[in-house]
């Protein structure tokens, strides 16, 4: 399952807050047409690469891609500025 929501939170000490909440499940379905849109394309290449002898597979490619994407889930990034208080926090659920 692709990740759906990333939580963004900046912090500056006291002085700073910024939360931003990401729906990401917005934007895949965007994702989705432009792949639809790109399929002939990528079929077109698959077959010229094939002919060519060309060890490239483009859809093994795209199906890394989308495992990638799906251990994308359950990230948590912490940054910590050493010289001032700052702290960057990126959550991927």
């Amino acid at each position: 399952m692709v990740p759906s929501i990333m939580n963004l939170r900046i912090e500056d000490g006291n002085k700073f807050r910024l939360r931003l909440w990401l729906p990401l499940f917005l934007v895949w379905p965007v994702v989705l047409v432009l792949f639809l849109i790109l399929l002939p394309f990528l079929v077109v290449a698959e077959v010229v690469l094939r002919l060519t002898n060309v060890q490239i597979y483009l859809f093994r490619l795209l199906g890394g891609v989308f495992s990638l994407l799906s251990a994308l889930r359950g990230l948590t990034v912490r940054v910590k500025s050493v010289r001032s208080s700052s702290i960057v926090d990126v959550v991927i659920r």
